[in-house]
């Protein structure tokens, strides 16, 4: 690149005031021009005193919008629309990036404006718990290589940069009409990109710290989890081939007698048994148990991926039996 590339960082939030604060500080750190930055925050209809941001102080010019309550999809869009710059970042409000992010994000974006890249994220450390290493473990990355192509199911809009141009071009974010947080808006986004034939990619030097509440305890994030499989259904409802991308969402269907291979009968059988009320509250009573007396157990992390599978299962039936099958 001849020139130095224009950058908007596009932030929603909503009553995240502290939060969005931090992620703010993080990104005065940052050793890209800060002429050549700036950060957009659209808040999302706050009502904690988020809008006195405005009156701080930073390296990089800040713009605020405030809009009623949309949904971060709408508020992404919405910044976008807002941003003249070359290149889009896309920042959740619990985000802080180390003084590198930007450069390394911009350095794999280049010149080609068919891709997507984010950054390497992981869970902010002093927040680490073993539900959270279990879910999302430590990513070991090989330093000899500066960038790794992704699957676009891999592609989170946390942290995600794009061309301007590109991000109109695929067509902007799009929920799937539920109130708050649409949880789905990266997927529709970057199956559309992988449709236009855009590649995905992470700068493994881009780093970020997600500082994501819900992975705090197992009674949050099992709720959040089952809601986010009951939306699901109405995304692979609208794009039915998307389903075969997602392997979470593999044995969830109910059985297909005519069709499904016998492994795949059985698989389902077994995911249906262990995700009844009864075996998911008795795994959950193990899990409290060891949570007190043994929290570092090699037994934690399998039986929480099999409770989380069990609520996910749930909610997506639920959703099935809500919106009709796939």
């Amino acid at each position: 690149m001849d020139s130095i590339l224009t950058i908007s960082v596009v932030i929603p939030t909503y009553n995240r005031k502290n939060l969005l604060s931090d992620a703010l500080k993080s990104l005065a750190q940052q050793t890209y021009p800060s002429d050549f930055l700036e950060v957009i925050v659209v808040d999302d209809g706050s009502s904690d005193g988020t809008r006195e941001i405005e009156t701080e102080a930073f390296p990089f010019t800040l713009r605020y919008f405030w809009q009623s309550n949309q949904g971060d999809a709408a508020a992404r869009n919405f910044g976008a629309l807002q941003s003249k710059a070359d290149i889009l970042v896309f920042l959740d409000d619990d985000i802080v990036v180390e003084p590198n992010y930007l450069t390394y994000l911009v350095h794999a974006n280049d010149t080609r404006q068919n891709k997507i890249v984010v950054g390497t994220w992981n869970f902010w450390p002093d927040e680490a718990t073993p539900l959270s290493r279990a879910i999302h473990p430590s990513l070991a990355l090989d330093p000899a290589h500066l960038i790794t192509k992704l699957p676009f199911r891999d592609v989170y809009c946390n942290n995600m940069s794009i061309w301007r141009e590109a991000y109109f071009k695929i067509g902007m974010m799009k929920g799937l009409n539920f109130p708050g947080s649409s949880m789905w808006c990266d997927l529709d986004f970057s199956y559309r990109a992988y449709r236009k034939g855009f590649e995905f990619l992470r700068s493994n030097k881009a780093i970020c710290w997600h500082r994501d509440h819900f992975i705090r305890n197992l009674s949050d994030y099992k709720k959040r989890m089952r809601t986010a499989s009951y939306r699901a259904v109405v995304l692979f409802k609208k794009y039915p081939e998307l389903l075969s991308y997602v392997p979470m969402y593999y044995d969830k269907p109910p059985i297909n007698w005519s069709k499904d291979p016998p492994r795949l009968i059985t698989r389902k059988l077994s995911r249906s048994m262990i995700s009844s009320r009864l075996a998911l509250w008795s795994m959950e009573q193990i899990a409290n148990a060891l949570e007190k007396r043994n929290p570092t157990s090699t037994i934690l992390p399998p039986l929480y991926r099999r409770i989380i599978g069990g609520y996910i299962f749930q909610g997506y039936r639920e959703g099935l039996r809500d919106f009709g099958q796939v």
